[in-house]
């Protein structure tokens, strides 16, 4: 006969203690530094922000208005025929096609010699390489007021000044370094098995360039195109000394020129209509691209 098994007790199930609640987690702790940026941050979108409306409101108003009015008050009735009344009237119109063709042109000129020559720095092992390298850098230390007069006497030898092809020449010289810098560190951090896999397969280097290489920095020449647009477009000091014919002149000298008529006529409204005009394409290009800025700008702080 046998004797039954004894079946051993359930073991005791120790309860986990309980999670303690969000609120009593250890936080980070605030640096005042911290603080300190963001505010500043704070206040200078604002202040941004602030200029702006502060320009659309004003150019929504009458003259009239604009002189018995608060400045900071809504416009009774918005006058939209103010911005055309500056785009015909005020040759704002002139002045944005001199902008436009100025800023391509040399944006896309200068970042095609820039991307090329960044490349051949980073991969191109050569005699002399960083004094080439050095001679570029120093193009970004040199200030606009030292170059000004060897530039005004080589733009008029060559025919040159009071034209926008000129003054896209110098800006396409002036870009050169800075594109050149900022591209070459995104050009040594990429790995060199992509190009040698191309090489492998048969690809030229120019199609390895275009086709392996070139994809692989395009945030990074996202974000130098739209910095290179940003200084040609609202840059003035060069557009207002080589640029002598009225007829040839950029949006910044346009609107100069704007301000001082309006101190005689009143107009006040014209030139507030003018600058929002101006205005919109670069917040329009920025609204689009600026996921592209990010992540180029976020690449080159992991690879860098």
């Amino acid at each position: 006969m046998t004797t039954p098994t004894a079946i051993p007790p359930a073991a005791a199930v120790t309860p986990s203690p309980p999670e303690p609640p969000r609120s009593s987690r250890p936080r980070r702790p605030v640096r005042p530094g911290r603080v300190l940026t963001h505010l500043a941050l704070a206040s200078y979108c604002l202040t941004s922000v602030s200029a702006f409306v502060w320009c659309v409101m004003v150019s929504l108003k009458t003259n009239p208005e604009f002189f018995s009015t608060s400045p900071w008050s809504l416009p009774s009735d918005p006058q939209f025929g103010n911005y055309a009344e500056a785009w015909s009237s005020a040759q704002i119109s002139r002045f944005f096609i001199n902008s436009l063709y100025v800023t391509v042109t040399s944006v896309g000129v200068s970042l095609l010699f820039a991307v090329m020559a960044a490349y051949v720095l980073a991969r191109v092992d050569f005699p002399g390489r960083s004094v080439v390298r050095m001679i570029f850098l120093s193009g970004l230390m040199m200030p606009a007021f030292l170059v000004i007069v060897p530039l005004y006497f080589l733009l008029r030898n060559l025919g040159l000044l009071g034209s926008l092809h000129g003054l896209v020449l110098v800006y396409i010289a002036t870009q050169i370094p800075f594109s050149i810098y900022l591209l070459s560190s995104f050009f040594q951090s990429l790995p060199k098995e992509l190009e040698e896999a191309a090489c492998v397969d048969g690809a030229s280097p120019t199609r390895t360039f275009f086709s392996v290489v070139l994809p692989q920095v395009s945030p990074a020449v996202a974000s130098v195109a739209l910095l290179n647009t940003l200084t040609i477009w609202n840059e003035f000091f060069f557009a207002l000394v080589f640029l002598t014919d009225p007829q040839q002149q950029t949006i910044p000298v346009g609107i100069l020129g704007l301000s001082v008529n309006a101190q005689y006529s009143a107009n006040w409204v014209q030139l507030f209509a003018g600058l929002v005009i101006t205005m919109i394409p670069m917040l329009v290009l920025f609204a689009f691209a600026q996921e592209r800025i990010a992540r180029g700008v976020s690449v080159g702080a992991l690879k860098g």
